[in-house]
């Protein structure tokens, strides 16, 4: 068994997310939300974060890919790098036949920009200034500086620039004309109307895809307290979409309050609307949890999937497959462990059992899988 020192040592370092820097999250989003045409094609590097996160299925991810296409042609390197990130053979092959060829760009625009009309910024929802994280957050989460800068036009700042400041922002995304707005912003700074840049349309503020890359930037920093009131607005902007939801259920479960009983109530309606319910898990090897692997455990209403973080171990398995699912007695008690059994072949006299451990260590988690999985 794991000894109490190790156990505490690795168990207590677990991390819910476990791939630093925000623009991984914002890849990971970018990945499961609506991926309308008009998007472009996936770039690599995105793409490549999206499948070390591991918070979606590889079937998800496949299918966006078919959608969406990719901006890249695979190359024995890329395919190299993308298996080194845990990518399935079957993503690996999606990415071959998904390129598409960067478009032509389009003509010189040789007519003068219209002049501004003077009128004022819309979209951007009122609030109190920002403060330089929250900048610097948005702009992590992938937010376009000219979109950061129509907030600070609207809302003002909290802080001064600095030297370093300035560095900071810039490294996070900014640029000169956002490091503009915000020195007109600053307190203490002269009142002057908000700028507008002659042919350039009011930002539109914040919509559903933004609100959640808002959240899963802030559930990267491990504020997860900032990332629900972004999903609640999105769930409120679209309630007919599950990805908000989702992450609704992620965050309310990961979060300081570990609030099971608000989790499941989104989970159940991202499940309803054709999403996930998304946990972080153990998968034991050895019928003891002393040799282990980190992955994610995918319920739906037809079934679960689990895939390791390094791609090495995965199953899925239909509602008819499974043959039961319960809390250990026994294997991984001390962390609130449940299993999976899943008939094996067609005459349903041979099963394997599939050992889980839930990253809170506690039953309440396990309890809450296993309630989605046996009520749809």
């Amino acid at each position: 068994m794991i000894g109490q020192n190790k156990a505490s040592s690795r168990w207590t370092s677990l991390r819910l997310i476990t791939v630093s820097g925000a623009s991984l999250l914002v890849a990971l989003f970018t990945a499961a939300v609506l991926l309308a045409q008009a998007k472009p094609p996936y770039n690599k590097e995105p793409l490549l974060q999206v499948v070390k996160l591991n918070a979606i299925s590889t079937q998800e991810v496949i299918q966006n890919v078919e959608q969406r296409g990719v901006a890249f042609q695979t190359t024995p390197a890329i395919e190299g790098e993308f298996r080194q990130a845990g990518a399935r053979p079957e993503l690996i092959e999606a990415l071959r036949r998904n390129y598409r060829a960067p478009a032509p760009p389009p003509p010189a625009n040789t007519t003068k920009p219209p002049a501004s009309t003077g009128k004022p910024i819309t979209g951007v929802p009122a609030g109190p200034p920002l403060s330089k994280s929250e900048i610097i957050t948005m702009l992590q989460a992938g937010l376009p500086a000219a979109r950061v800068e129509q907030f600070v036009e609207v809302r003002g700042v909290s802080f001064a620039i600095t030297p370093d400041v300035s560095r900071e922002i810039t490294a996070a995304g900014g640029n000169r004309s956002l490091l503009g707005a915000i020195t007109e912003k600053a307190p203490g700074a002269p009142s002057a109307p908000p700028v507008h840049t002659p042919g350039r349309a009011p930002a539109a503020g914040p919509d559903y895809d933004d609100l959640n890359q808002l959240a899963i930037a802030s559930m990267q920093a491990n504020n997860f307290s900032q990332a629900i009131p972004f999903l609640q607005r999105a769930v409120t902007m679209d309630p007919s979409k599950p990805t908000a939801f989702q992450l609704l259920g992620y965050a309310q479960l990961y979060g300081v309050n570990q609030d099971v009983v608000s989790a499941e109530r989104s989970m159940r309606a991202a499940l309803e609307r054709g999403g996930n319910g998304v946990f972080r898990v153990y998968h034991d090897h050895d019928g003891f949890f002393n040799s282990y692997c980190q992955g994610s455990f995918f319920v739906t209403k037809t079934g679960v999937t689990f895939k390791a973080d390094d791609g090495n171990h995965t199953f899925a398995a239909q509602d008819v497959q499974i043959k039961s699912s319960s809390i250990n007695d026994f294997v991984g008690s001390q962390f609130g462990a449940f299993n999976v059994k899943v008939f094996q072949d067609e005459s349903r006299n041979k099963t394997k059992t599939y050992n889980f451990a839930p990253a809170t260590r506690k039953k309440t988690e396990s309890n809450l899988i296993l309630t989605l999985i046996k009520s749809y």
